[in-house]
């Protein structure tokens, strides 16, 4: 069988609010004028225009709208290909130009997700109240083809499911189920420099064979207990230079395993190196096609029972390359 393990790869980059409007305010002096100097100075005024200048946004927020994302990313060890799509309702929640407040919104739609080893297909919604906060759950259908050595199914957590055992194993069966993910956004900017810090969880509820309680996800690359949770973290910090955002990405997997909790299941995964981003353009809120990003990740594995030298060698990073892009299909005035 190919040793090739498909997986989903969600990266992301960063876009932070801005303010919508600047106003430059004349100073206006407080003296008095007699009423010749008055008709004077408001004759000159209505001549030369108005004193001071309101400058808006580029593309104001509309209340209303209509938007997608999507997203194409490979990977290698382990080996993965999937493209991502999200569309949906998203509404304006606040009318304000303030920093922390100008792109409150609420999300109401549907995602879907496909590789050649699965697909999936389901409704999420998601919400930030504030700039600095977001969070969102997605509950999916998912289907795998038992292709490219899935799904596979395990006993006991203690069971070896390194890439090479894998592809050894007979059983790959074909299956169906849900996914369902909880996730919740903290980020900050200060600056050129961006943290964003993005958690998840993430419970698979699979038709598996009788006795079969783990399998090996692509995603999280570890064994995955059926109808359990387990929890993924990514922080980020990048620096903006022009289109360029340079920085670094920190990544954390575990599950909750309870009277389970042994063998290479058990063992919690990090990995960690820089990310670079190139975004080409933003052309802000209502654009059809907005924000395409081309990325390049390479993390070398910290912990993990098989890609620190078991079996894969530790030099050998996960590198990762996609490219993202978003926009608006219909949109109403703020």
């Amino acid at each position: 069988m190919s040793g090739v393990r498909i997986a989903v790869l969600l990266i992301g980059v960063l876009w932070f609010v801005t303010p919508r409007a600047a106003w430059a305010v004349p100073d206006r002096g407080l003296e008095t004028q007699a009423p010749e100097d008055l008709k004077q100075d408001k004759a000159e005024e209505e001549e030369a225009g108005p004193a001071y200048t309101i400058i808006p946004s580029r593309n104001p927020i509309p209340r209303h709208r209509l938007t997608y994302s999507f997203a194409l990313f490979g990977r290698i060890n382990p080996l993965g290909l999937i493209s991502t799509f999200d569309l949906g309702y998203r509404g304006r929640l606040m009318d304000s130009d303030g920093l922390l407040f100008s792109d409150t919104y609420v999300f109401v739609g549907m995602s879907a997700r496909a590789s050649p080893a699965f697909g999936r297909v389901g409704g999420t919604f998601e919400i930030s109240p504030i700039a600095v906060w977001k969070a969102w759950v997605t509950y999916e259908f998912v289907g795998y083809f038992g292709t490219f050595d899935q799904i596979q199914g395990f006993t006991t957590p203690t069971e070896r499911y390194s890439d090479k055992t894998l592809a050894n194993l007979p059983g790959v069966i074909q299956t169906i189920g849900s996914v369902l993910t909880i996730g919740t956004t903290l980020q900050a900017k200060l600056g050129p420099v961006a943290v964003r810090s993005t958690f998840s969880a993430v419970r698979f509820d699979l038709e598996l064979e009788d006795g079969d309680r783990y399998f090996y996800d692509q995603f999280w690359d570890r064994l995955a207990p059926n109808k359990q949770f387990m929890f993924l973290n990514d922080l980020d910090v990048l620096g903006f230079v022009s289109n360029a955002r340079i920085g670094a990405r920190w990544t954390w997997s575990d599950g909750i395993m309870g009277n389970d909790n042994q063998g290479d299941a058990a063992l919690a995964h990090h990995r960690f190196g820089p990310l670079f981003a190139w975004q080409f353009h933003d052309r802000g809120p209502g654009a059809r096609w907005d924000t395409p990003t081309l990325f390049v990740l390479a993390q070398w594995w910290l912990q993990h029972p098989y890609r620190t030298g078991d079996e894969q060698p530790a030099g050998l990073p996960l590198i990762a390359i996609g490219l993202a892009f978003k926009g608006d299909l219909l949109g109403d005035k703020p």
